[in-house]
C-alpha cells in the first residue's frame, strides 16, 4: 500500500498524468505499469535515490486509488474539481541505513488527510490543497498552491507546473529538527520553524498506442530557509525525475 500513497517527490509525476487522463471519468478507469524514480537526496548521510515502483491508478466514479492517495474526487460544475484523499508522507531519512544519523530518534512516516481544490481556466489551472497529520506523527500541516496547464500537442501532452508549499513548525521540526540529546560536535541542536518550499516541474505524457503511455517528469525543488538551515540538510536545491510506462484499461 505504501507505494500507492506517498506524498513526497514520488507522487507528483503520476498525479499530473492521472489528472490529464481521469479528469472527466464517470466509470471504471485503470492504469497499470511501472515507474523508475530518481532524486538527489538533500539530507546528510542519505544517498541519491533510484527506485522502481509499481504504477497503479484506478478511478471508479468518485473513488480513486493511486500515487496521489486513496479517497474521493468530485467534479463541481464545469471548471472545478474537489478531492479528499489519505496520503503518506515518507520520512526524510532512514536511521537504520544512515551511519551519520544512527544516534537520532526515528522519524516515522505520517498518514495525512489532504483536501484539494482545482479550478480549470483557459490559461492556467489553479490547485490549492492542505494536508494535516491524522496519525499523531509530526502533528503539523502543509498548505500548497500550484499553477499548471495541460498542453495538448502532436508530440503528446506537456504539463508545466509551479508550486509553493508551506510546511508548519511542527512538520519541519519533526523531520529536520535536532534535539539536545541528538546534538554532538557535528550536529548542533536545532529547532525547526515553518518553511515555504518551491517546486518547478515539467511532465510529458506520450501515447505510444491508444492504450500504452509513457510519462516523463523532471522537477527542481528549492527548500525554505528554515529547512535549509537544519544541520542535517546538505543541499537546499535538488533535482528529481520519473519515467513511467503504463497501460490504460
Amino acid at each position: 500500500m505504501r507505494t500507492l500513497v506517498t506524498t513526497t517527490k514520488w507522487s507528483a509525476p503520476i498525479l499530473l498524468a492521472s489528472v490529464s487522463l481521469f479528469a472527466n471519468a464517470t466509470e471504471l478507469n485503470a492504469n497499470l505499469g511501472l515507474s523508475l524514480l530518481g532524486e538527489q537526496n538533500h539530507v546528510i548521510g542519505e544517498d541519491n535515490d533510484v527506485k522502481i515502483h509499481p504504477y497503479l491508478n484506478v478511478q471508479y466514479g468518485m473513488f480513486i486509488v493511486g500515487p496521489e492517495g486513496i479517497g474521493l474526487t468530485k467534479k463541481v460544475g464545469t471548471n472545478d474539481q474537489f478531492s479528499s484523499v489519505f496520503l503518506m508522507r515518507e520520512s526524510v531519512f532512514d536511521k537504520e541505513d544512515n551511519d551519520l544519523l544512527k544516534h537520532f530518534d526515528k522519524r516515522d512516516d505520517a498518514t495525512e488527510l489532504a483536501l484539494q481544490w482545482t479550478h480549470y481556466t483557459p490559461i492556467v489551472d489553479i490547485t490549492t490543497a492542505i494536508s494535516t497529520d491524522v496519525s499523531n506523527t509530526h502533528e503539523g500541516y502543509e498548505a500548497k498552491l500550484m499553477l499548471s496547464k495541460k498542453l495538448q500537442t502532436r508530440l503528446g501532452t506537456f504539463i508545466p507546473a509551479a508550486a509553493i508549499q508551506h510546511q508548519s513548525d511542527e512538520l519541519v521540526d519533526y523531520y529536520y529538527g535536532v534535539s539536545s540529546k541528538e546534538s554532538n560536535s557535528r550536529f548542533s541542536a536545532y529547532k525547526g520553524e515553518a518553511a515555504t518550499n518551491t517546486n518547478l516541474s515539467l511532465t510529458h505524457v506520450y501515447p505510444i498506442t491508444a492504450k500504452w503511455h509513457l510519462a516523463t517528469r523532471v522537477a527542481y525543488d528549492h527548500l525554505g530557509e528554515a529547512i535549509a538551515d537544519s544541520p542535517i540538510v546538505k543541499r537546499s536545491n535538488y533535482w528529481s525525475g520519473a519515467f513511467s510506462v503504463f497501460y490504460q484499461f
